[in-house]
């Protein structure tokens, strides 16, 4: 399978085989379908499960190994009605779920549905949308923390901008996206060099331009994150499109 990745402002999708991770924890919500085949996921402290689609919430701990098989990964930010339906309808008491997904007829038009994040016809269960909203401070600082072009990653500047002090935008942030300011800070740090990187097509250069001191300082924090380095994903990619 040729390796596709398409970002767009509040998701991201990859078809192709990342082979076996280390241990990660994501910053955003991810939905992993085995395309061609059964594929491993193991949660800390937790035995390996076998599965065709794993839902896993931001901020687990877990490894995945694709047995060799193609794979659609898919990212929902926290923050998106996407990622806050999956959460409110699978994992109000869990921190993952496994064979959700409507993997019967896997096909072309399968991987197209996949591309387009199409919940409703990837998801064998009837959704409902979750239609509650963010406190509006919380989403403020999800916004600031998604733009390029500003960089108040440290917390201090962000809690004063926002007129909170660090522990209780620390309690509000935890509250509302189930993960760390801290933790969704480096998330949105490597998705501003993911959307970097579709320019540049030069690691070291996005690394810089995204606030990462080197390439080895960003290959770390990537691997953190997602459990492989950068090179293994942008290096064999044959179609990589950003939307706006």
């Amino acid at each position: 399978m040729n390796s596709i990745l398409h970002i767009r402002p509040q998701q991201a999708v990859y078809l192709g085989n990342f082979g076996l991770t280390t241990e990660h924890r994501h910053g955003a919500l991810v939905l992993l379908l085995g395309l061609s085949g059964h594929f491993n996921v193991q949660l800390r402290g937790q035995t390996m499960v076998r599965c065709r689609s794993a839902l896993i919430d931001a901020g687990t701990a877990h490894i995945v190994d694709c047995q060799s098989e193609d794979m659609a990964t898919l990212y929902f930010e926290v923050n998106s009605l996407q990622g806050r339906t999956l959460r409110a309808n699978f994992l109000r008491n869990d921190a993952a779920v496994f064979d959700i997904a409507n993997l019967d007829q896997c096909h072309k038009g399968f991987e197209q549905r996949a591309l387009n994040a199409d919940l409703s016809a990837l998801i064998r269960y009837s959704l409902k949308a979750d239609i509650n909203s963010y406190d509006r401070r919380v989403a403020s600082c999800i916004q600031l923390m998604q733009q390029k072009d500003e960089y108040p990653w440290r917390q201090d500047e962000l809690s004063a901008r926002i007129g909170l002090s660090n522990s209780r935008l620390n309690h509000l942030f935890k509250q509302h996206t189930g993960i760390s300011f801290r933790h969704f800070s480096l998330w949105s740090r490597l998705a501003i060099f993911m959307r970097d990187v579709h320019n540049t097509r030069n690691i070291t250069h996005s690394a810089l331009n995204s606030g990462f001191s080197d390439s080895a300082h960003l290959s770390n924090s990537y691997k953190k994150i997602f459990g492989i380095r950068p090179s293994a994903i942008l290096s064999g990619l044959k179609e990589f499109h950003l939307y706006s």
